[in-house]
């Protein structure tokens, strides 16, 4: 009797340690701070989450006996009034079955019941594990194939605790959010150029949002394009050069293709065209592509720059009446006016 009494103790904390990997309270109040909800596995406890991440304002509490925590209306109501999403008011699954036998969840692959003198005692399988109806067990997911997938049961979890109508963090990607709606998730996404902000609770611009560290930030918008249609430099070296497509809805392209000019040769935005790099003015990183040679130094052909690994090493000059060639790698008494090195 002691061990048969051991045993139900030991399967019912258990329950009660694997339910709290399957909903994490930490990770619902990272989603939604400073929002009141229902703690997982519980119908009368509630939580209200930090305002802010790290914030040590939060506050949890209970209901008093005969009520429920109406997640909500954020207020503890009559049981009879209120639906508990951890409590199972369906067909009890432990009739007729075997004392101290272990039943599949509908719907949920990592749970099962634990009959225990026709009550019912609900668990979770471990972290990446199922419940395999036919052992008995919990196993690997290559070990048996669930028939409901995992998200759906995850995204039921989320709205088991958070109330209906709040918006929320998306966990992968800053740009969307979700929401629960009768007790379903929905997502939707920002507007472009916009992300969620998770601390304030709203889509702001991209360039100051403060993202869920476990979502994905969406790169800094391109500001380039505003204005303009076509090739332009970007502005960071000779040869690169954005392509600017025409928007159909009046604002510019934020996402523009970005190219590099042959070697050899430099953008030219007057041309709008790749030209020999002697042959067009850029005030950027002339060594690019040279490695170790000399090259004009742009504003002044008697000037040259020496390159290392094709950055700028150090500049000389060339004696009076002479002038750099960057083709012959030497000065020289015939006058140079390449347009990269004229004033």
């Amino acid at each position: 009797m002691i061990a048969k009494f051991v045993f139900i103790l030991s399967i019912s904390l258990f329950a009660f340690i694997s339910a709290q990997q399957h909903i994490n309270v930490d990770e619902l109040c990272s989603l939604a701070p400073n929002a009141l909800i229902l703690q997982p596995n519980s119908c009368s406890d509630w939580l209200r989450c930090p305002s802010s991440p790290g914030a040590s304002d939060m506050e949890d509490g209970s209901c008093v006996f005969g009520l429920y925590f109406n997640k909500d209306t954020g207020k503890c109501e009559y049981k009879d009034t209120v639906e508990c999403p951890f409590e199972s008011r369906s067909k009890n699954v432990c009739t007729g079955e075997d004392d101290d036998s272990f039943v599949a969840v509908k719907d949920e692959c990592n749970a099962y019941i634990y009959c225990n003198r026709g009550e019912e005692i609900k668990s979770y399988c471990p972290s990446n594990l199922v419940f395999n109806p036919i052992s008995k067990s919990c196993v690997y997911e290559s070990q048996y194939k669930c028939p409901v997938s995992k998200p759906p049961a995850e995204n039921n979890a989320l709205c088991k605790s958070l109330p209906d109508g709040l918006f929320f963090a998306d966990k992968q990607d800053c740009t969307k959010y979700s929401q629960c709606k009768n007790g379903e998730l929905q997502t939707y996404s920002c507007n472009s150029s916009y992300a969620w902000d998770y601390v304030k609770g709203t889509c702001v611009s991209i360039d100051n949002v403060v993202c869920l560290p476990s979502a994905k930030k969406p790169e800094p918008e391109l500001k380039v394009c505003i204005n303009r249609v076509g090739p332009i430099s970007d502005g960071i070296s000779c040869s690169g050069y954005y392509f600017c497509k025409k928007m159909s809805n009046d604002t510019h392209d934020r996402k523009p293709e970005h190219f590099n000019c042959p070697a050899g040769s430099f953008f030219d935005q007057q041309t709008n065209s790749c030209r020999d790099r002697l042959n067009v003015k850029c005030t950027l990183n002339r060594c690019e592509g040279m490695g170790n040679k000399y090259v004009n130094m742009a504003g002044d052909c008697r000037k040259y720059i020496l390159c290392q690994n094709g950055t700028p090493f150090t500049n000389g000059t060339c004696p009076n009446s002479y002038y750099f060639d960057e083709r012959t790698q030497g000065c020289t008494p015939q006058v140079v006016n390449y347009a990269a090195c004229m004033a």
